[in-house]
């Protein structure tokens, strides 16, 4: 099964969101978008922050994220974000 995911525009999403987490030091990465998973794996990059709790709490990011995803891309995909905010 594939899906519309199209890394041109998991990128631009990804840019989107993160132009707002570089404002507090923080960044987003993209480390995965696979069509043929329907996966798009994100990273929370926090080593330039000086306050962790100052970045969008980990379930609004992820809410965020999502819509910005869904604005772009058709169909079905499941969200990984390694958040290091997150419990293990």
């Amino acid at each position: 099964m594939t899906t519309g995911i199209d890394e041109s525009a998991v990128g631009a999403a990804v840019d989107e969101i993160g132009r707002f987490l570089r404002a507090d030091g923080a960044d987003l990465l993209l480390v995965e978008a696979n069509p043929k998973t329907a996966r798009i794996h994100l990273r929370l990059v926090l080593d330039t922050v000086g306050c962790a709790e100052c970045v969008l709490p980990p379930a609004e990011l992820r809410e965020t994220i999502n819509d910005s995803l869904q604005r772009r891309i058709a169909g079905e995909f499941e969200l990984l974000l390694d958040d290091p905010r997150a419990p293990a």
